[in-house]
């Protein structure tokens, strides 16, 4: 995701263990695992929100579709249903 190599994973522990001190280092690592961890889970909990909205609004807009296809549909098998019945009707 940062594109973050080793290298600069390892300078930025030796940073921390001197800044933090060895004793304070494995708790730190504890928090900040504890906060990506629910930044991940933040991130992914909104990306199904997102989903699912878009899902409903595909389903809303094929529903609509379908409507009004269905109309339309049956506009145009009562039209030739008319014409039979007045067909029907001019021949007698």
């Amino acid at each position: 995701m940062f594109d973050i190599g080793f290298s600069e994973l390892l300078l930025i522990a030796v940073v921390a263990l001197v800044v933090v001190g060895p004793e304070r280092l494995p708790k730190l690592i504890r928090i900040v695992g504890l906060w990506v961890g629910r930044a991940n889970a933040t991130v992914r909990s909104i990306r199904n929100e997102i989903s699912q909205e878009l899902r409903a609004e595909e389903l809303k807009q094929a529903l609509n579709k379908t409507l009004d296809t269905s109309e339309i549909e049956q506009a145009i098998t009562a039209e030739p249903e008319k014409n039979t019945i007045k067909d029907k009707n001019d021949n007698r």
